[in-house]
């Protein structure tokens, strides 16, 4: 019966194409603008290159440092002696990464011209390729042994190294960052701009670089610094045990002093809310949040399908004889109520086929800003930096599947509910209703 609804939708398709046609791009461009949204989230959020672990990774951002005897309070990321006191030990994670935030623009030697190219570094530990899935060229990530001893060893981009060492193995190899010598331990695939948590050109073990161990004892106790800590749980059910055992060694250290009190604001929480959190003094704001992305989606699929609504009503004016007729010989409401269904559920897949196309090449087209789009603090993409996406990151199946829900939503509410006001005409009106 099924595929005789949609012989039938195909015949009216072709019989009435302005109002087919105006009604795919009308569905193309809401599910287009939806799945725009829905594509950089999903690239934000879901397990993708190299942070494939996002399903059981837990971030802290930030910490805040109130006094006890005054109204004091200082606030920022977290301190390598916080790193070696509340994270580096927990037991519950299964790997345990700091990552360095603050680094200034630094410069490598092309050797074949001596000229200097600004590179972008990501200072960390030897945990930190534990935590993340990154894809190796050749050579392996450097050592917890490298870190301790503060080696100049790196790990670089692949288009890093072609150009700094054409097609040759460059493990093993040394070059010249800001005027020091490094050696290469590995080669990694290159990594996007949209996933800021691993983007560099180059990696460092942090101990290269005094400035990310130094403590200021007198502000904050000494916790306020300026690492990112990323904590892989063993699984997605040991995730809350990790985040009890950080609360417990926060609680532990509030209770042993009486000089500061320490707050995280909820933190570590799981990676897809830590792109929310853009305080290191505040936890988001959920319920904004929630009314502000329901806004927006309100008006991106909500609004066309009032839209269609409105021709899907006009259509079933015309069509009021042919259900008047089918009704005077035994059909049932159900039985017209699945053919109107599956009649506008053709011309829906097809607005949603058109509206995913369209949808890639917004991405494309607006890689470079689409991103922060509703950060608060949008980050802008540094000069000579083209964001890109890969195949995993576009082509699968979650966004196929949202896509193929948003069409059925966008059928339901502008198709079955207009029929059903029509098929509540009787039967001698109906067949009497000019075409």
């Amino acid at each position: 019966m099924i595929k005789l609804y949609l012989k039938q939708a195909w015949q009216l398709l072709k019989q009435n194409k302005l109002f087919s046609a105006v009604y795919i791009l009308g569905t193309g461009l809401g599910i287009a603008l939806t799945m725009t949204l829905v594509i950089i989230y999903y690239v934000k959020m879901a397990p993708v290159y190299p942070e494939g672990n996002r399903n059981r990774m837990l971030v802290c951002k930030g910490v805040c440092m109130e006094s006890r005897k005054s109204d004091n309070m200082s606030s920022s990321d977290a301190s390598y002696k916080m790193v070696k006191q509340f994270y580096y030990p927990l037991k519950k994670a299964e790997a345990v990464s700091a990552v360095y935030d603050r680094v200034d623009a630094s410069f490598i030697e092309i050797p074949e011209n001596k000229e200097l190219k600004e590179v972008h570094l990501k200072l960390t530990d030897s945990d930190f390729w534990k935590v993340f899935t990154f894809s190796f060229v050749s050579g392996k990530p450097f050592t917890k042994a490298d870190l301790d001893a503060g080696l100049r060893v790196a790990v670089i981009s692949r288009s890093l190294s072609h150009s700094l060492f054409g097609n040759a193995d460059a493990v093993g190899k040394n070059f010249l960052l800001d005027a020091n010598e490094y050696r290469v331990t590995g080669v990694v695939q290159d990594v996007s701009f949209i996933t800021p948590a691993t983007y560099a050109d180059v990696w460092l073990p942090y101990t290269t670089d005094a400035s990310a161990m130094e403590i200021d004892e007198k502000n904050g106790d000494g916790m306020l610094g300026d690492f990112y800590v990323y904590m892989l749980a063993p699984s997605v059910l040991a995730m809350d045990e990790v985040t009890d055992e950080v609360c417990e060694t926060v609680r532990k250290y509030n209770f042993s002093q009486d000089k500061y009190l320490m707050k995280i604001y909820g933190q570590p929480v799981p990676y897809w809310k830590s792109i929310f959190y853009e305080y290191s003094n505040a936890a988001p704001d959920w319920n904004e949040l929630l009314r502000k992305y329901g806004i927006i989606l309100f008006a991106l699929l909500f609004v066309p399908a009032l839209n269609l609504a409105g021709m899907i009503s006009s259509r079933m004016t015309r069509q009021l004889s042919e259900l008047g007729i089918r009704k005077a010989f035994g059909a049932s409401k159900r039985e017209l109520i699945k053919q109107i269904f599956w009649e506008n559920m053709l011309l829906t897949s097809l607005g949603g086929v058109l509206g995913l196309l369209l949808s890639y090449i917004i991405v494309y087209l607006g890689r470079n800003w689409l991103p922060a789009l509703f950060d608060s603090f949008p980050g802008m993409v540094p000069d000579g930096i083209d964001t890109f996406f890969t195949p995993g990151m576009l082509f699968n199946p979650t966004v196929i599947a949202v896509t193929f829900v948003f069409c059925l939503l966008l059928n339901v509410l502008s198709a079955i509910f207009p029929a059903l006001y029509a098929l509540r005409k009787s039967i001698v009106y109906s067949i009497n209703e000019k075409k």
